[in-house]
């Protein structure tokens, strides 16, 4: 029998002039969600997080049916497994990462980050599988991003659940289910940051304080964090930062051109603003890259690109998806650093709401003060 579940459903998206609070596109509604068959896992949502993503979705940024069961960043229990599931058991906490079949080119390479089967599930609002797990009255209710942990429950697939340890609570194990292993991974697993490069980031919220905590943790030197937020700059130098740039206040650029003449090695792009990716190859000196996290509007965006700059100066331009990880591997690493006192989430909360004011809550997040706000299912 289907499990009943209450759920913040995204019925429509509302245009960018429109507050949330006055559009109130998201309303808690009365779901089923399907038995789990074949690779297909049902989790009990303990804990979930707001995401600048998920504020997308409300937005129409991202190519996907509607209406969706909004939500990425999440952990729970595992409850029921299908007849498939090999690694899995009921009672098992876990956290929800993306979706990697194992089985593509992509995911062989050890690049489950590109599994090719991820963008034809994530546009059609399924799982991996196929399966629509959501309904409504008969009328089905779409997935988002293989995840959807706006729920009381939800159904993925198998290979979105990543088993962590028991003894990390889970309003702080959610946080890993996004923001975490992509502003990390940027930083140690895409740029490879080592010891002594210099690094500088722009936008320092949910995604972008991990890529502080990143640079701190591989002796980066300096770590300069760009933002328009005078809470989150403050915030990143405790975090890790050595120098905060406010950039309501001046040309960023100038001002780390001041701090490292010649240029930093990495600029990270975080605040999925593409003229920012200017800004970077501007920050960064030769053999300099620019490493693009933030993610635009889906087809909305371009950026002017100095050909003759990036020519004489060598300089590169890189995407980070994911972090670039295998996040079965990735996800339980963090979860160690965490554990031993490397890696700090207390910090990234900034406050708890609960699902029924999920409108109240993209506001707030639209508004800046905020870097994760704990969603109670």
């Amino acid at each position: 029998m289907p499990t009943e579940s209450l759920a913040a459903v995204l019925e429509a998206p509302i245009d960018d002039d429109t507050a949330f609070t006055d559009g109130r596109p998201v309303s808690v509604e009365e779901v089923q969600v399907a038995d789990p068959t074949g690779e297909e896992v049902l989790v009990e949502i303990e804990a979930t997080s707001l995401c600048h993503t998920d504020v997308g979705f409300a937005r129409g940024h991202f190519d996907t049916p509607y209406p969706l069961v909004l939500g990425h960043e999440g952990a729970g229990v595992v409850r029921e497994v299908g007849d498939q599931v090999a690694e899995l058991d009921p009672g098992d906490h876990v956290v929800l990462g993306r979706i990697a079949c194992g089985r593509c080119s992509q995911c062989r390479a050890g690049h489950s980050n590109l599994c090719s089967r991820r963008v034809p599930a994530n546009e059609s609002g399924r799982l991996r599988t196929g399966t629509v797990p959501f309904s409504r009255d008969g009328d089905p209710v779409h997935h988002c991003l293989g995840v959807s942990s706006f729920t009381e429950y939800t159904l993925v697939t198998e290979d979105v659940a990543i088993p962590v340890t028991d003894d990390l609570p889970m309003d702080r194990a959610c946080l890993l289910g996004c923001g975490v292993f992509t502003g990390f991974g940027a930083v140690e697993n895409t740029a490879g940051v080592r010891i002594g490069d210099s690094v500088a980031i722009f936008g320092v919220g949910g995604v972008g304080l991990n890529g502080v905590q990143a640079a701190r943790i591989c002796e980066a030197d300096p770590i300069i964090a760009v933002d328009m937020v005078p809470e989150k700059l403050d915030l990143a130098r405790e975090m890790g930062a050595t120098h905060t740039i406010d950039a309501s206040d001046g040309d960023p650029v100038d001002a780390i051109r001041e701090i490292f003449p010649e240029g930093v090695d990495y600029a990270f792009e975080m605040t999925g603003h593409s003229g920012v990716i200017t800004q970077g190859l501007d920050a960064v000196g030769s053999k300099g890259e620019v490493i693009v996290v933030g993610v635009p509007p889906f087809g909305k965006e371009s950026v002017d690109l100095d050909v003759y700059g990036m020519l004489f100066g060598e300089k590169a331009i890189r995407g980070s998806l994911s972090g670039s990880y295998n996040l079965p591997l990735a996800i339980p690493k963090l979860a160690d650093l965490v554990a031993d006192g490397t890696l700090s989430l207390d910090p990234l909360v900034t406050d708890t709401r609960s699902m029924a004011d999920i409108n109240e809550a993209m506001d707030a997040l639209e508004d800046g003060g905020q870097i994760r706000q704990l969603i109670v299912p």
